[in-house]
């Protein structure tokens, strides 16, 4: 891949590796011990007691925030006051835990941050992690380790894992090599081989591979003309026997040369997600199916589209699921996000949105495994909006048959949600609207995220979309644009000390005023799609907010 993204130079400037919070004693933390994927999370963090009242000796106490679902194991310390103070944990979901030492009056923290979605980079030679929730990027990458190949695919397991493939698509006469590494990125090793299209000397240009919730790996290989299956069982970085399924595998509504690049990814049920990418400027389909032998067949379900609703044409190179089912795929350009709720099964697309504008990804990889289920009731729309303390949550429902009730969950860390309150449904076949208000006055934290829980009469339950409600106490001072640069589309978001009506201006370095729009926003936090940033020619411009009390200006680029 061109314009190969370098994790380390940006290692220091990410806030995903760690953060030091100022004590009168030094601090230091591992980075590899503390940049780790979600689930199972067993991770060590240490204090160095290099200065001032630590002591040689005497009673350590570890506590962690926020400790809901954490559980902080053993530790150990030594007889010197320099040596490190360990703890290990286990079962956090993603996000930031402070973890604090103390000792009599004397303390020392350090934060730890776990991330959801593993990368490789586009030269092969780091993985990463991503923190990213309901499409929205929080930090990273953060680097986990060096592998000893130069890597293309990438698959994560249940136990944590790392499983990929070199990079070697000239000349590997159909031959395909497993590598595996530990969970902190240490002993990387061959686990296995295998020549997928046995008598054939065709080259396999196409080959990925994903890990199934019980710990099968997957491969998906293509050499232009026909698909092969493999797979192999993982056990950490033992040897392995990798064998054969399916010598070709029948697509429909779909062709091989389709899968010039792509990934797969699998469901909690064993589904396999494909994704085809034809290349720069090319087409991008999803397929499914179910591994069948000799007879295993992936259906095109959905094209991509952008949020405009026009055909996606990144060059497509990995896929992962998140925890409720909806995809986070790499291009040369950027982390991107599939909601799954974009769906649109009367014309076969799904939409594509950018998260994170970076160049350098290869593959992704997640060892998040959701659950597809359909229910009766559709949710037309699901909205939250922050003031006063307090998060109002509306929601529309249509056609709610022998549906039962709503479960309105909350998450200060974008995982581990907890119910906070029911709702019962009105039970009708017409549009319903509903409404609830959390008051996060006596809440610690400053994210959430909030999803419902729709739950049918037989007990058959299905997750909403999310959406991300900030915490903010400041006035406005001024207005963010995300991404910036901007390639087709961007967010504006601001805080507004009023309900009322705002109005954007874009215009460029001469004045020209290129777009218009005009917004309703509620009083507090909002965030604005722009419209038509797709027509702008590649420049710098200045986006102008105006409303009754202020003006605001921003400058940003957008680049093609």
């Amino acid at each position: 891949m061109a314009n190969n993204f370098t994790y380390k130079g940006i290692v220091s400037l990410c806030i995903f590796l760690f953060s030091l919070t100022s004590y009168s004693q030094s601090i230091t933390a591992s980075p590899q011990n503390v940049i780790r994927p979600v689930s199972p999370n067993t991770v060590s963090v240490s204090l160095d007691r290099i200065s001032g009242g630590w002591g040689s000796s005497g009673t350590y106490v570890w506590t962690v925030s926020p400790s809901n679902g954490v559980t902080i194991g053993s530790y150990t310390q030594s007889g010197t006051s320099t040596a490190d103070v360990t703890v290990t944990f286990s079962g956090a979901a993603s996000g930031t835990y402070i973890f604090t030492l103390t000792r009599g009056s004397v303390s020392a923290s350090v934060n730890v941050t776990v991330g959801n979605i593993a990368a490789s980079s586009s030269s092969g030679d780091e993985i990463a992690v991503f923190n990213v929730v309901n499409g929205n990027y929080l930090s990273g990458p953060g680097e986990v380790f060096t592998p000893s190949v130069t890597s293309a695919a990438l698959g994560l397991s249940a136990t944590g894992y790392y499983y990929y493939l070199p990079n070697t698509y000239n000349g590997n006469d159909g031959n395909v090599t497993v590598y595996a590494a530990s969970p902190n990125g240490t002993g990387s090793t061959a686990i296995g081989s295998i020549d997928l299209n046995g008598a054939s000397n065709n080259d396999l240009g196409f080959v990925r591979l994903a890990i199934d919730p019980v710990g099968t790996g997957w491969i998906l290989a293509g050499d232009n003309s026909t698909l092969y299956l493999g797979k192999f069982t993982t056990s950490g970085v033992n040897p392995t026997e990798i064998s054969l399924v399916d010598g070709s595998v029948s697509l429909v509504n779909g062709t091989v040369s389709t899968f010039f690049n792509g990934d797969i990814c699998i469901s909690g049920n064993g589904t396999i997600y494909a994704l085809g990418n034809s290349g720069p400027g090319g087409s991008t389909q999803i397929f499914i199916g179910s591994p069948n032998s000799g007879n295993t067949t992936l259906t095109k379900k959905w094209d991509l589209v952008n949020e405009s609703g026009n055909p996606f044409s990144g060059s497509v190179n990995g896929v992962a699921f998140d925890a409720v089912g909806s995809l986070y795929i790499s291009t040369s350009t950027g982390l991107y996000f599939i909601n799954q709720y974009t769906v649109n099964n009367a014309t076969g697309t799904v939409q594509c949105s950018l998260v994170y504008n970076v160049s350098g990804l290869t593959d992704l990889a997640s060892n998040l495994y959701p659950q597809q289920s359909t229910l009766p009731v559709r949710l037309a729309g699901f909205t939250g909006n922050y003031k006063n303390q307090k998060t109002t949550l509306n929601w529309i429902t249509e056609d709610e048959q022998n549906f039962s009730h709503f479960e309105i969950e909350r998450s200060g860390n974008g995982n581990s949600y907890s119910a906070i309150a029911v709702q019962f449904a009105a039970s009708n076949n017409n549009r319903q609207s509903y409404q609830y208000t959390d008051d996060l006055s006596a809440v610690n934290g400053t994210v959430f995220t909030y999803r419902l829980k729709m739950v049918d009469n037989d007990g058959q339950y299905k997750y909403s979309n999310m959406i991300m409600i900030r915490k903010e106490t400041r006035s406005i001072e001024h207005i963010t644009l995300n991404p910036n640069p901007v390639i087709n589309m961007a967010t504006v978001r601001f805080y507004a000390p009023a309900a009322g009506n705002v109005s954007f201006s874009i215009s460029d370095v001469a004045g020209r005023t290129m777009l218009r729009q005009q917004n309703s926003v509620a009083e507090g936090n909002n965030s604005v799609s722009l419209n038509g940033l797709d027509r702008l020619l590649p420049g710098n411009y200045i986006l102008q907010m105006i409303n009754s009390r202020q003006i605001q200006s921003l400058k940003f680029t957008i680049t093609k």
